[in-house]
């Protein structure tokens, strides 16, 4: 029996005359007796797979052997590996393919998952990436690459079609090749089914993943951007295909953009449609989108409520050069964007965008703009800036002969700093620069000499190239002149590169994926960060901690960690003062009236009792501030220390915290006042949601020399 390179021999012969073929009946023919001849001399039957491997989508194990699972099937075994855009790029035809054949036709697909990076050969990561990108067939972990070795496999990603009863058909290799899948899948089922060999009754173990998951307020989350307003934070909540904008303090949903349901669609705010979202950026009140399975750019105008394409088809493209009409441009899997001032303008004017898919930078010119060696572009059109197409580690003084490695993200350092582009180039794992004043491209850390060597990986801080990355997908400056933090994914971790010295240091991760919650720095655990972002102070840093499903915030003065909650609550959840003419105008709970003496102490506490199953998110900012009922009341509050008045709290199951404690002045004039309690309580749920609950207390208080000398106010909020 003939191996996998004799094989490939006889399929390179039998592709130089199916390529003589012109008509669909002659490919057609050829095609059929080309499976003739392979059931004839069965020259090469599918070797099995190892044994005790992992497998997703499935209950049990499939086989290829004479009893086993996959007898009657025609088969197409799809090599590929999760961070691989192109294998990304292969997986809606595949889903087509599925739509068209289902298994009871006689197709079974299943991912072969061979990794490139360490990271990748984990389970737990494959099968993050199965419900991220909503894969439906079964997937084995060939953690060892066996099955891609005993084919000889050479490139991601690859399909192999096998006959139903084990013989391998056909080779296709790389993406771009539907046509062909399509063409080959359809004609061995019919000639399968006509020699009676297709078992449409035998069933497979299907148990998929995506229904056995709890459904959480985010769902892979990739990028974030602080803005538009200084308050707010935007979401790219990547797996539910739509953007959220927060409070940034509060993680309360101000705008949802965007629905559940994956679509590409203009229109309002509510019937717009995304495919995965990543990149977000603003200028003003508009968003910038990297719609990236839409491969689009797209636009928000928060001001009039509407979401518009700029640039993009809704279909991949192949062009590496653009310049067309936005609208008319094809892009290829836009990653991230930034905005930006052109080498001759004085205002924004550009938005830059991460082509993951041709391994290049593009720009949107909002415009019209000059640009290097005076190359003018109109508005509205979109083009390549930097890269040849080639997927490499390549720098070089010239942007076009400079070569990018599927580029994920980007950070803008403005002319008057660094007059930079940074990119995290996540295939190459390093972190580049190129130029915006002459487009020259240079390496920053990570990665080879080589520029071929797209295998130079690892988890080690050190300078330049000394440093190794694994898979970095973000970056940000923490000030407009650095340090740049680097979101390294697949090493779990969040870095900082010096610009000047080159040196490259962790700052927050362990190295192993996790959700170590929030705390010291030291201890915490990310889960592949796709992205994050920094507050305008440069001290608060927002991470988009893909896998955990959160949005991680580092405290960079005091290097502690919580994590932000996701709110949906149309409440507004700053405490407001409450001016009142009587306490009867006060909605809240009334805690018993109190006469005090000059001089006595007064004193509020909290009991929190929570409902079966729900409990405090003590990472949320749950809080409590005193604010005045009566002009008497606010007097008093204002000769006391702010940090008096108001402070954090901390919701255990079973919770009683004292939080104020007040002198009433020996020399009061007043003979009562009313004070409000407001706490603030983020609770979560069974179903992993967050919500948030809001209650006043009033206390009305008396002051006479014939009161008591001490009193305690409990406060008792039943949490439901």
């Amino acid at each position: 029996m003939a191996g996998a390179d004799d094989f490939l021999a006889l399929q390179a012969d039998f592709e130089e005359v199916l390529a003589s073929k012109e008509s669909k009946d002659s490919r057609r023919d050829c095609i059929l007796q080309h499976f003739s001849k392979l059931d004839k001399n069965k020259s090469f039957r599918i070797p099995d797979f190892d044994k005790d491997l992992d497998w997703l989508n499935v209950s049990a194990p499939l086989q290829f052997s004479h009893d086993g699972s996959l007898q009657g099937k025609v088969v197409v075994l799809d090599f590929f590996t999760y961070c691989c855009v192109n294998c990304l790029h292969v997986l809606p035809d595949l889903h087509r393919l599925e739509q068209r054949h289902s298994l009871q036709d006689g197709l079974v697909i299943i991912g072969v998952h061979s990794a490139k990076f360490l990271n990748e050969k984990v389970t737990a990561n494959i099968l993050s990436a199965v419900l991220r990108y909503d894969i439906t067939h079964p997937v084995v972990n060939d953690s060892e690459t066996s099955l891609w070795q005993k084919l000889s496999i050479m490139c991601w990603p690859t399909f192999v079609i096998v006959a139903p009863h084990g013989q391998v058909l056909y080779y296709i290799v790389g993406e771009g090749h539907s046509d062909v899948l399509f063409e080959f899948v359809e004609l061995a089922l019919e000639h399968y089914r006509s020699q009676g060999q297709i078992s449409p009754h035998t069933l497979l173990p299907l148990s998929l993943e995506k229904d056995q998951q709890v459904e959480a307020p985010l769902s892979f989350p990739g990028k974030v951007h602080v803005g538009p307003g200084p308050d707010q934070l935007v979401v790219s909540d990547t797996g539910h295909h739509r953007l959220l904008v927060l409070d940034r303090v509060t993680g309360v949903v101000q705008t949802i953009i965007g629905g559940k349901e994956k679509g590409f669609q203009d229109g309002s705010l509510q019937d717009a449609r995304f495919n995965s979202p990543q990149g977000v950026t603003s200028h003003g009140n508009l968003l910038f989108v990297a719609d990236t399975e839409n491969h689009a750019l797209r636009q928000v105008d928060l001001s009039s409520g509407q979401v518009t394409t700029l640039a993009g088809t809704g279909a991949q493209g192949e062009d590496k050069q653009g310049g067309n009409p936005g609208p008319q441009q094809p892009l290829s899997s836009p990653w991230d964007v930034a905005t930006g001032v052109s080498p001759g303008g004085e205002e924004v004017d550009v938005v830059f965008i991460a082509i993951a898919g041709t391994h290049q930078i593009w720009a949107y010119f909002l415009k019209d703009v000059t640009w290097w060696k005076s190359k003018p572009f109109k508005a509205g059109s979109c083009a390549r800036i930097a890269g040849s197409g080639n997927e490499e580690n390549r720098n070089n003084s010239y942007p076009d002969k400079a070569s990018f490695a599927q580029p994920s993200g980007l950070a803008v350092s403005p002319r008057e700093e660094l007059d930079s582009l940074f990119i995290a180039d996540s295939e190459s794992s390093t972190v580049r620069a190129l130029s915006l004043k002459d487009g020259s491209v240079k390496g920053l850390v990570g990665g080879d000499r080589d520029p071929k060597n797209l295998f130079a990986y690892g988890d080690e801080d050190g300078s330049g190239i000394e440093a190794r990355l694994q898979h970095s997908l973000g970056v940000a400056l923490l000030s407009p002149s650095g340090p740049l933090l680097v979101a390294d994914s697949y090493n779990h971790k969040i870095k900082s590169v010096d610009i000047k010295t080159k040196q490259c240091t962790t700052v927050l991760g362990t190295g192993a994926p996790g959700h170590v919650a929030g705390g010291d720095s030291s201890s915490v655990q990310l889960n592949e960060p796709g992205g994050l972002c920094v507050d305008t102070q440069g001290q608060l840093v927002y991470i988009a901690d893909t896998n955990n499903h959160s949005i991680r915030v580092l405290d960079w003065n005091t290097k502690t960690v919580s994590q932000l909650p996701v709110i949906f609550d149309k409440e507004n959840t700053k405490p407001q003062e409450i001016q009142l003419d009587s306490a009867s105008l006060v909605k809240g709970i009334y805690l018993p009236e109190v006469t005090l003496q000059p001089g006595a102490n007064l004193q509020f506490s909290l009991d929190l009792k929570f409902a079966p199953g729900l409990y405090g998110n003590l990472e949320a900012p749950n809080s409590w501030k005193l604010s005045s009922g009566d002009e008497a009341g606010q007097k008093f509050l204002s000769s006391l220390p702010t940090d008096v008045i108001k402070g954090r709290l901390h919701p255990d199951a079973k919770s009683h915290e004292t939080l104020a404690s007040l002198k009433i002045a020996d020399d009061v004039t007043t003979s009562s006042l009313i004070l409000v309690l407001t706490c603030q309580v983020f609770v979560c749920h069974p179903d992993n949601s967050c919500t948030q609950q809001r209650q006043q207390f009033v206390q009305k208080l008396n002051i006479s020399p014939s009161g008591i000398a001490d009193h305690v106010s409990v406060a008792v909020l039943e949490v439901s």
